[in-house]
């Protein structure tokens, strides 16, 4: 089971706590943005947030009065960009939180009109001065108070919005999604404060981790004066010790105190921890390699001992991102490589960017990159709303699987617009896609929560071409603010020596998410060039072009009326096919 979110341990948990359709949603909602499978859309890492936003504002305002970096122009990105996504989240904040945000707001245009009037001459005070001014804690309280709200009911699509601000909360907080699952299995058998187990108070763990390389950390003390450390012997472990397979020559075990809401997040926290410090030893040792072993054992207050090991995904069959090598790219899918298998968060999320610089991209391109992201990131739901809605219930599904077939053992869809088509209006549908409709409707109400609310959401906005058009430019911005933050992550990193900022762990998730979601399009893009014949087009003037497009399609559905003709087979390929499907 891929998506845990929709398990039917959870689904029987509901039920027996008798959780109407929208709380349901809540949970699910919150879930499924922390699942590290979900795609850059709907993890916590691309959600629009004005709480991630206003944070990211006062850090690079901070850095800017300190050390100049990020520089003026950049700097003026990041806050335009954000205003933006203080923009887009106002209805939200309706219900809580709305003082706050204007006040945010007013202080970032305060900022963007003096970066504009001053440039490169801007007085640092002037932007210590709005950094101090920022709250996003604030912010962050109102959105906790959205719970009660959210519990009692709110409408769609409003729901969507404040269930993906709660849960960027809850990721920066520092809850582990699978711990979470757990501990919200356990409350639906006797409730109480829902925010309490959302946002536990974090508590003292100590972490017991693997260092191979060495007997012994001299000075580790010193370093970490709190830590403890003792040599490994492989053949002095008993024989059922945990720690028997992470032993190989030379290793020591070390414990260190580390304050963390839940256990999983109290083991990543000690892992960076010990990895810092490693780069000490590393310097000081260049001979010798030292690495975390991926097990670990978190001894908790009362004396409970969880153990262990660093989650690694696998798959049955990998495939390549193209069947041949792709001369512009190889560049950046070894950056990307590299950045997957780096823990320190600021280093990942620089090297991401190194990755998409290696295709050609530089700092005055981001705005052609963030939509073409925008039409990936539409066909990416679109399919990912395929995979939820035919989770379950295989009864119900022989009409829909009629209509829009999937292939292999994954069930990928043969056909992305045949499910479009299911999903659009029709003013007179034949009996094959009535029943095909009517089959979604089944589905989604047997389901319930989450996948209810994606259904009818994803209706409606078809059903409304200006709506579709307003979430591509939202879907743009939001890209626009990613990218630009993880240009200026990167300077801050590379630049400014920064190993630490806050949420980095999101912008490093959100930096192999863009990077995989670029190399996505622009791979299927040379695979269909490829075969067809055509000479290879530069990863810039894809970037160019598929700008293009989506401004093009956004002036087409303000006009069109309808989404008939729109296609996402291709969306983000060579072919200009964007608008040529038949519809009723």
């Amino acid at each position: 089971m891929r998506y845990q979110y929709l398990d039917g341990r959870l689904r029987q948990a509901f039920d027996d706590a008798g959780l109407d359709r929208g709380q349901r949603a809540l949970l699910q909602g919150v879930l499924r943005a922390l699942d590290p499978d979900a795609h850059l859309g709907e993890h916590v890492a691309g959600l629009n947030s004005a709480f991630l936003a206003v944070t990211r504002a006062r850090t690079a305002l901070e850095s800017h009065a300190a050390e100049d970096q990020p520089r003026w122009n950049l700097l003026r990105r990041i806050v335009v960009t954000s205003i933006a996504c203080l923009d887009a989240a106002k209805p939200a904040y309706a219900h809580g939180g709305a003082r706050e945000l204007a006040r945010a707001r007013k202080v970032l245009r305060e900022v963007d009109a003096a970066i504009a009037a001053d440039g490169q001459r801007l007085d640092p005070q002037v932007t210590a001065a709005a950094a101090a001014k920022l709250d996003p804690e604030a912010l962050g309280k109102a959105v906790r108070g959205w719970i009660g709200p959210l519990w009692s009911g709110v409408p769609l699509p409003l729901r969507g919005r404040m269930i993906a601000e709660v849960a960027v909360l809850v990721a920066v907080h520092g809850r582990d999604g699978r711990q979470l699952r757990a501990d919200l299995l356990r409350w639906l058998k006797k409730p109480g404060d829902l925010g309490e187990v959302l946002w536990p108070e974090p508590r003292k763990y100590v972490v017991a981790l693997v260092v191979s390389g060495a007997r012994v950390l001299r000075h580790l003390d010193e370093l970490l004066p709190d830590a403890r450390q003792e040599p490994l012997h492989r053949n002095r472990l008993p024989k059922d010790d945990f720690l028997k397979g992470a032993v190989n020559g030379s290793s020591v075990l070390v414990r260190l105190p580390v304050r963390a809401p839940d256990v999983h997040t109290a083991a990543v926290r000690g892992r960076r921890v010990l990895n810092e410090v490693l780069d000490q030893y590393a310097a000081g040792e260049r001979l010798t390699e030292l690495h975390v072993a991926p097990v670990w054992q978190v001894s908790s207050p009362g004396g409970r001992v969880t153990r262990g090991t660093e989650h690694r995904r696998t798959v049955g069959n990998a495939y390549p991102l193209t069947p041949y090598w792709p001369v512009e790219l190889r560049s950046a899918m070894r950056v990307a490589n590299l950045a997957r298998q780096v823990d320190a968060p600021m280093a990942s999320a620089g090297l991401a960017w190194s990755a998409l610089d290696a295709t050609g991209l530089d700092p005055g391109k981001i705005a052609w990159l963030a939509k073409a992201c925008a039409l990936q990131t539409l066909r990416q739901h679109l399919i990912s709303l395929h995979v939820l809605v035919t989770t379950h219930d295989g009864e119900l599904r022989g009409p829909l699987d009629a209509r829009v077939p999937t292939v292999g053992v994954k069930h990928h869809l043969r056909s992305v617009d045949a499910w479009l088509e299911v999903l659009v209006p029709h003013r007179r549908p034949g009996d094959g896609l009535r029943a095909a409709r009517q089959a979604v409707a089944d589905l989604a109400g047997n389901e319930g929560g989450l996948v209810r609310d994606l259904v009818e959401v994803w209706q409606a906005r078809l059903a409304d071409s200006k709506a579709l058009a307003d979430w591509l430019r939202e879907q743009e911005n939001t890209a626009a603010a990613v990218l630009e933050w993880l240009y200026a992550t990167r300077n801050l990193a590379f630049h400014a020596g920064r190993f630490a900022s806050p949420a980095d762990t999101l912008t490093a998730h959100a930096g192999q998410a863009v990077i995989d979601l670029t190399l996505e399009f622009l791979g299927n893009w040379r695979t269909v060039e490829r075969r067809l014949g055509r000479r290879e087009t530069s990863a810039v003037e894809i970037y160019r072009r598929l700008a293009q497009r989506q401004d093009q399609l956004v002036a087409r559905l303000r006009r069109a009326g309808s989404v008939r003709r729109l296609s996402v087979e291709d969306i983000s390929g060579p072919d200009e096919k964007w608008w040529s499907r038949s519809g009723s």
